[in-house]
């Protein structure tokens, strides 16, 4: 039987190489452990859920930063 611990430490593993869409499915996973959870493992969980986000937004803002500059048309 797998433990919360174990839980959460699988799913930090995976999120080191996970797309914004996977790290979505990731976050849901935990919020879904947490009402279960209490004392450190409930710590432990927030602290991935934050780090889940951080990772979420990071990969979302360098997609943006990836992108052409748009030009506008002259009007005229």
């Amino acid at each position: 039987m797998t433990t919360a611990t174990d839980a959460l430490c699988a799913i930090e593993k995976r999120a080191h190489r996970a797309i914004v869409q996977e790290l979505r499915l990731l976050i849901k996973e935990v919020q879904a452990l947490q009402p279960g959870l209490a004392g450190d493992d409930s710590a432990h969980a927030h602290a991935l859920l934050l780090k889940l986000e951080h990772l979420r937004q990071s990969q979302v803002e360098d997609n943006v930063c990836d992108q052409p500059p748009i030009r506008l048309a002259a009007q005229g």
